[in-house]
């Protein structure tokens, strides 16, 4: 079997599994609707007070219901026995996981880019506002899945895996958070966001080039 055939095949396994599970992606999205919903009754109906918090509020979400779906790329895996024939592939291992977060991310960045111009409506967010939202959350959920990728190797099927997974992954989501909000935050106040939108793209650039080969060392470590 040739590598494109084996990433493929990877790839449209991932995407079957998530089309077919609707709860991988109906819980994302279900708990990124509730984080924004309840914080415009808790600060106020205030336009100004929501703009300015809304922003944040969106991006955080976004990220913290993508990483309810870290635990998804191993450790089911590990209990159904097919994680052995992922690590005993002839393939290169960086490039089957590179696959697998790969199909996740398209699904499940997609999902929370499109939804994120509907939730700026609760903070009064205008129109090119949110859809730099859609645009910056489109391209941190890639950043935090791959980063999230070495954490979920490393701890699969560890006791505790989901929370320990969140301590190490989200210090390392810091940049890509304060780049995406930052872009946005240029749109409302008029200005270019072309310097937070490229620092955000080297950032999940950077990801792209070394996650992949960290969650294969990781995988192996862990499983040994």
């Amino acid at each position: 079997m040739s590598l494109r055939v084996a990433v493929g095949a990877v790839f449209r396994r991932e995407m079957q599994l998530f089309a077919r599970r609707k709860s991988d992606w109906a819980n994302p999205l279900m708990f990124f609707l509730i984080v924004c919903s309840l914080f415009p009754f808790a600060v106020g109906s205030e336009s100004e007070r929501l703009k300015l918090i809304g922003i944040g509020v969106i991006f955080v979400g976004a990220l913290l219901a993508a990483m309810l779906s870290l635990p998804r790329l191993f450790d089911e895996d590990a209990r159904d026995g097919s994680l052995e024939l992922l690590l005993t592939s002839p393939e290169p291992l960086a490039v089957l996981i590179l696959a697998r977060v790969t199909a996740l991310s398209l699904a499940l960045g997609l999902a929370l880019a499109v939804v994120s111009p509907v939730f700026a409506l609760f903070y009064a967010l205008p129109g090119d506002v949110a859809a730099m939202l859609a645009l910056t959350v489109a391209m941190a959920v890639p950043t935090l899945l791959l980063v999230g990728a070495i954490a979920a190797a490393l701890l699969v099927s560890a006791r505790g895996g989901a929370i320990l997974t969140a301590v190490l992954v989200l210090p390392l989501t810091i940049p890509t958070l304060i780049f995406g909000a930052g872009a946005a935050l240029r749109v409302l106040y008029g200005e270019s966001p072309a310097a937070e939108l490229a620092l955000q793209a080297a950032f999940m650039l950077l990801a792209l080039a070394l996650c992949p080969l960290a969650a294969a060392a990781a995988l192996k470590i862990s499983t040994d």
